[in-house]
């Protein structure tokens, strides 16, 4: 298991057909890797946040292409696939007075690498707890 603190991007685009596939030909073009991402849609507007492997040259692009963007602190959690980890994170969360203001995931088979991405208001303490948790791999 690994728990760092990383920068997330957020924009918000027009909803749509093709908006999204514009904002990833964008970061392709800059060689830039999305490591995560997650879209939640608005009534006219979708909120898209990202991680990537160059959250600088991220910001760089997308300011560059007329988007504003969001920057915020989240905790991203790489671990190995396992039924239970979700409640394994939200309980010692919870053992700690942590709330998850939200989350996203990559997903794996069972046994292969994952990710996790969390927002709460403490992302340092957040890191912490989650890194003296023994049941997480």
């Amino acid at each position: 298991m690994q728990v760092d603190i990383q920068r997330q991007l957020s924009i918000a685009i027009e909803n749509q057909p093709g908006r999204l596939g514009q904002v990833g030909r964008l970061l392709a073009g800059r060689n830039i890797h999305i490591r995560a991402f997650s879209v939640i849609d608005n009534v006219e507007q979708g909120m898209v946040r990202l991680v990537t492997d160059n959250p600088t040259a991220t910001r760089e692009a997308l300011t560059g292409a007329g988007l504003p963007v969001v920057e915020a602190e989240v905790v991203v959690l790489e671990m190995t696939d396992g039924v239970g980890n979700l409640a394994t994170v939200g309980e010692a969360l919870a053992k700690a007075d942590i709330n998850i203001e939200y989350a996203y995931a990559s997903t794996a088979e069972r046994g292969r690498p994952a990710m996790l991405i969390l927002k709460t208001a403490y992302p340092a303490a957040t890191r912490d707890a989650l890194a003296q948790t023994q049941e997480l791999s």
